[in-house]
């Protein structure tokens, strides 16, 4: 419950900061779901109004996100070892993405960052705390500032580290303006 408490102080405390030119995204999921280890996973996502011309990538929007993962009573782990296991974790990270206009209510989103992971209690050990995310999400605009979309995602650290079991996540997105 703490950590649920904590998270709708964060959303607060993120939407309260932003500017006006800033968009807030809200996604909600299930977190490494090809594993054993799983979880509820809560990300905020803020892009910013920075954009930057890369080469023949053309105008990239830089991004931040919080994200953290719940899994109290083993609702979303599987398998044998799972049994009487609390996870947690959270990563915060920064990086880039490409709006692609598919249609006039369509877009496709890739985007790629590079980020902080810390897992707590029995949370699931990426193996290196700098972690890297690619992304892709597929947005319906419902009207002007308001969209629902999918998501997936992969974070992994690119076997800088010792190990690199990586995961793969699904969400839902969600922004409304209000």
């Amino acid at each position: 419950m703490r950590i649920i408490l904590k998270f709708f102080f964060i959303l607060f405390l993120s939407s309260s900061i932003s500017n006006a030119n800033d968009q807030l995204y809200y996604k909600i999921g299930y977190f490494d779901y090809k594993h054993e280890t799983g979880g509820l996973l809560f990300n905020i996502k803020k892009v910013s109004n920075n954009t930057y011309n890369i080469l023949s990538l053309g105008e990239l929007t830089q991004i931040y996100e919080f994200t953290s993962i719940i899994d109290k009573e083993n609702q979303f782990s599987k398998g044998e070892e799972t049994k009487k296991r609390e996870e947690y974790a959270v990563y915060l990270s920064s990086g880039l993405q490409k709006l692609i206009r598919l249609s006039e209510n369509i877009s496709l989103v890739p985007s790629f960052s590079v980020g902080l992971y810390e897992s707590f209690d029995q949370g699931k050990d990426m193996g290196f705390p700098i972690e890297f995310k690619s992304e892709v999400e597929l947005n319906l605009h419902l009207s002007k500032g308001s969209l629902f979309g999918v998501t997936y995602h992969h974070i992994s650290n690119a076997d800088i580290g010792d190990e690199n079991p990586g995961s793969d996540s699904i969400l839902i997105n969600f922004k409304s303006s209000f």
